[in-house]
């Protein structure tokens, strides 16, 4: 076989020339079983993207830009390179939105995970593998308008070492199917047909954020209100370009489609297990509805009791340029100028239709909020401070001269 040779693939065509590296082409086609590549001897001018090795090592390289990179292992390029083709992948198809998320098949539907720090997507994703589910990726997720995930077709990858805590059925698997490795990362293949291939499609059935501590003796699953799992899906978008008001519109009938739920666990293959357990049997889960972010928005300038109490005395309307989506109980805010987004709990909801209606001090909201909700007027008061300041920060109310 040649030693320089150009690989195609499904929408990006031919993409990448690899010179003096074949081991490099065989770690990526194991990374990325599901999705097709073609090989084929270098011709042509050089494709936008290219990796070669020297006597220094493995370089990686792109027309677009000036620099190479220095790659430690194939595994690494191939870490590199699964990451580049699918963000590519993206941008030639907007009308996917791309979603940094785990994704696992349960009973024909997708449960998703949001990208969070350090709380375990991938190695949930391999800890269902081992479980005998079906796993659509561990980083990215298309997402069709009609709410379908898109799988990429890219194997999940672990960090090492891995750690002690994990059960010795998870270590097993986890090397048993074991692909492309150097130390830092491995790749696991899942047997027979355990990864879904690229572009294939399955309905989101849940999203599930996660919270893992050694200290969780026996796993958990909570219902969220589903604002918690827009919010993670909104930050872990890949479409930065893409206005607030559009994700939104993508975004709010899936939530209010589907259940979001908190997976606390420890162990991911008893994690996994558990979870698979509750999505077959909903009454399994905690019947107390956590949420994450109870508060309005806030900043820490906020704590400052005499600037709460002094928007009180003000009356206040919304102020123009403001677009308003309602999920459940709660309200998101868009100012349209910014893009920015913003959240409001039952009360701040309440608050800004009550404000829609007519302009008011916050006195007088304080006292209809209290009555609404049979509430202290006394700490409804020091609520309505804090959330009225927040948003005058926030640019979405203005005074009344």
């Amino acid at each position: 076989m040649t030693t320089a040779v150009d690989l195609s693939l499904p929408h990006l065509g031919r993409c990448l020339r690899i010179e003096q590296a074949l081991d490099v082409v065989e770690a990526l086609i194991q990374a990325m079983p599901g999705w097709p590549i073609t090989v084929q001897p270098a011709q042509g001018p050089l494709p936008d993207r290219y990796i070669y090795r020297d006597k220094k090592g493995l370089w990686q390289g792109s027309l677009q830009e000036p620099n190479e990179f220095h790659l430690p292992s194939s595994a690494a390029a191939a870490c590199s390179l699964v990451a580049e083709l699918v963000s590519q992948r993206m941008l030639n198809e907007p009308e996917l939105l791309g979603l940094h998320c785990a994704s696992v098949e349960i009973n024909g539907r997708l449960v998703v995970f949001p990208e969070s720090s350090k709380a375990g997507k991938s190695t949930l994703a391999v800890a269902f593998s081992a479980a005998g589910y079906r796993i659509f990726g561990d980083d990215v997720l298309g997402l069709t308008a009609q709410g379908k995930g898109v799988a990429m077709g890219v194997a999940p990858r672990l960090r090492l070492p891995l750690p002690d805590s994990f059960s010795p059925a998870f270590v097993a698997y986890a090397k048993r199917h074991a692909g492309p490795e150097d130390d830092r990362y491995r790749f696991v293949i899942p047997a027979d047909n355990g990864l879904a291939n690229y572009n294939e499609t399955c309905p989101v059935g849940a999203i599930v954020l996660l919270e893992r501590d050694l200290c969780i003796s026996e796993p958990e699953v909570i219902t969220l209100p589903p604002a918690e799992g827009l919010l993670q899906l909104l930050c872990q978008n890949f479409a930065s370009d893409t206005s607030s008001a559009t994700l939104l519109t993508r975004l709010l009938p899936l939530m209010q489609a589907v259940p979001c739920l908190l997976l606390r666990y420890s162990e991911p293959l008893a994690g996994a297990r558990y979870l698979a357990k509750v999505i077959a049997a909903p009454q399994l889960q905690n019947a107390n509805c956590a949420s994450l972010l109870n508060l309005a928005p806030h900043d820490s300038q906020l704590n400052d009791l005499s600037a709460a109490k002094a928007t009180l005395k003000l009356v206040w309307f919304p102020k123009l340029g403001v677009t308003h989506y309602s999920l459940g109980e709660e309200l998101f805010l868009i100012h349209t100028l910014s893009g920015a987004i913003h959240r409001l709990n039952a009360s701040g909801k309440l608050a800004w239709q009550l404000l829609q209606q007519q302009a008011l001090s916050g006195h007088e909201l304080s006292d209809a909020i209290a009555d609404y909700f049979q509430a202290p007027l006394a700490e409804v008061t020091l609520d309505i401070g804090t959330l009225l300041a927040a948003l005058a920060q926030a640019d979405l109310i203005v005074q009344r001269s």
